[in-house]
């Protein structure tokens, strides 16, 4: 199933794929990803999650903009809107890593973003 609803994924997935500008950034089961996220982009899109109950002023974001398929920057290609990128992440294209059992992660800097990074 291929979808951008989280609570859908939340509900019917046993594993999760994450993808970003065509790549595979985060692989693991659906716990993991909601409990655990360790690649930037995932943890943006879970903390652009409302929840209820809670009032805030202004949904989290991720900054910027996707970038246009046929002109992908060089790199990870989340680099431009990763709040803790650097020039590793501009240049060189990471490889997937497992990071826990069953958690693969293509980011040079995973498990360093953290939720506040995003707002």
């Amino acid at each position: 199933m291929i979808t951008h609803d989280l609570g859908v994924i939340a509900e019917v997935a046993q594993r999760v794929i994450v993808m970003y500008a065509g790549k595979i950034v985060e692989e693991a089961n659906v716990r993991t990803i909601f409990k655990n996220p360790q690649h930037p982009y995932t943890i943006g899109l879970i903390k652009s999650i409302p929840v209820l109950n809670q009032k805030i002023k202004r949904l989290s974001v991720i900054r910027g903009t996707v970038p246009n398929p046929t002109e992908f920057p060089s790199g990870c290609r989340f680099h431009d809107r990763c709040p803790i990128a650097d020039e590793k992440c501009e240049t060189d294209l990471p490889q997937k890593e497992t990071v826990g059992e069953n958690h693969f992660v293509s980011c040079w800097k995973s498990g360093q973003a953290k939720p506040v990074d995003f707002q």
